[in-house]
């Protein structure tokens, strides 16, 4: 059998319990807990982000001083010294070629030869001076050279050298010529007894 309830009687009816003072502040605690939990999340991801965002700029302004140094030394001119120190050292080979091909061509103009004396004079090279035109004359015995020199003082120095080849024992050059040139190279002009010099 069912039996009915009056949910209308005043003691049946649900009671509403008003929280106490203790549990307000209990709630309002873990409420105030969570706020700055979360703030404090927030303020992490935005520490890390400024901090990703200052790492990305100095990467790219390194990047750019690494782009402006790099423009600038594709653009710039070439240092004026290494561009006559290049010069030098190409007219240098072309007058060792020279040499080179001096010697294999005079290696069997005759029985004694001019090839001794050209072996010598390119065995007893010095560094800073180059031979531009060799004249032999009389089996040898009448010799002009000249060429180019960054120091006069190379000029003596090959001369001295010179004298301890076979070929050059004992001869004598009695005849020597130095002009400075524009480019600020010296221009030599040794012979041998009774050479005549041209210009």
């Amino acid at each position: 059998m069912m039996q009915q309830v009056n949910l209308l009687v005043d003691e049946l009816k649900p009671t509403k319990e008003a929280l106490t003072f203790r549990q307000l502040m209990t709630v309002w605690s873990v409420f105030g807990l969570l706020l700055v939990l979360v703030s404090g999340w927030q303020g992490l991801d935005l520490w890390r982000l400024s901090s990703q965002k200052l790492e990305n700029e100095a990467q790219v302004k390194t990047m750019q001083q690494a782009n402006r140094a790099l423009e600038a030394r594709i653009s710039s001119e070439p240092d004026p010294e290494l561009k006559a120190e290049v010069e030098n050292l190409r007219q240098m080979q072309a007058h060792q070629e020279l040499l080179v091909n001096a010697v294999a061509g005079y290696e069997s103009a005759s029985e004694q030869g001019f090839s001794p004396y050209l072996t010598d004079l390119a065995r007893h090279h010095v560094k800073g001076m180059w031979l531009s035109q060799i004249s032999l004359a009389d089996g040898g015995a009448r010799i002009q050279l000249k060429g180019e020199t960054t120091d006069p003082v190379f000029v003596p120095a090959f001369l001295k050298q010179l004298s301890r080849g076979e070929s050059f024992k004992g001869h004598r050059f009695d005849g020597f010529e130095l002009e400075e040139q524009e480019s600020g190279l010296l221009r030599f002009d040794i012979a041998g007894p009774g050479e005549a010099r041209s210009g």
